[in-house]
């Protein structure tokens, strides 16, 4: 089945530099457009069935999406396992702090999540620094995150035909972590609001057509 991936609009914690996993802010009015504007260029995708994760910014820019298509469309679920990673003690502070504490324990000098990414290219072992300088140790755990990702997965394969087409839309740290640890695309950064990644997904896993897409009209 094919994959069409969302990442929700920006919102007010993006605007404002925030970590933002499980807390949750309202789409900005430039977050509301990358949902339209996402919704126009899958405007002719006929999705099977539409997911989101159960934040607001998620729901809000799937709504946005579905409105724009010019066929039948299905009713959106919202499902808990397609949250954002948990960034624990960190959410709602400034991104920042919290890469910064990252960047130190791994020894990368340039602070940013890309910056880790390309130099780490371990999402496991990111997960769990993250967890590890957790000033509290609340987040989720690499393990943790990706027994839910596999559950989503599978609850996709049992309940889609091989030829659906499904729309989901997420969040930025999950999308990333599936074109890497699922799909091996070993360079995937975090995508921009709006942006679009698609994914064929069958029993031998998953791979990656478009990502970070922010100008393909699909059909």
């Amino acid at each position: 089945m094919k994959l069409y991936v969302v990442r929700h609009g920006q919102t007010i914690f993006n605007q404002l530099n925030k970590v933002q996993g499980w807390a949750d802010t309202p789409l900005t009015k430039k977050g509301e457009k990358d949902g339209k504007m996402a919704g126009q260029r899958l405007k002719n995708v006929k999705f099977n069935a539409a997911y989101s994760s159960d934040t607001s910014r998620a729901i809000h820019t799937a709504e946005f999406v579905l409105a724009e298509n010019n066929n039948p469309t299905p009713q959106l679920k919202f499902m808990p396992e397609w949250r954002e990673y948990f960034f624990g003690s960190f959410e709602g502070g400034s991104n920042d702090i919290m890469w910064g504490a990252v960047a130190d324990a791994f020894d990368v000098s340039e602070k940013t999540p890309d910056a880790i990414a390309e130099s780490i290219h371990d999402m496991t072992a990111i997960m769990n620094k993250i967890h590890e300088v957790d000033p509290q140790h609340i987040g989720e755990t690499a393990a943790d995150f990706w027994q839910r990702m596999s559950g989503a997965l599978d609850h996709l394969k049992a309940k889609h035909q091989p030829n659906d087409n499904i729309l989901i839309v997420t969040h930025g740290q999950l999308i990333g972590n599936l074109a890497q640890h699922y799909a091996h695309l070993n360079d995937a950064q975090r995508p921009r609001n709006g942006a679009v990644a698609v994914f064929d997904l069958d029993d031998s896993g998953l791979r990656v057509t478009h990502f970070n897409d922010l100008e393909t009209n699909f059909i």
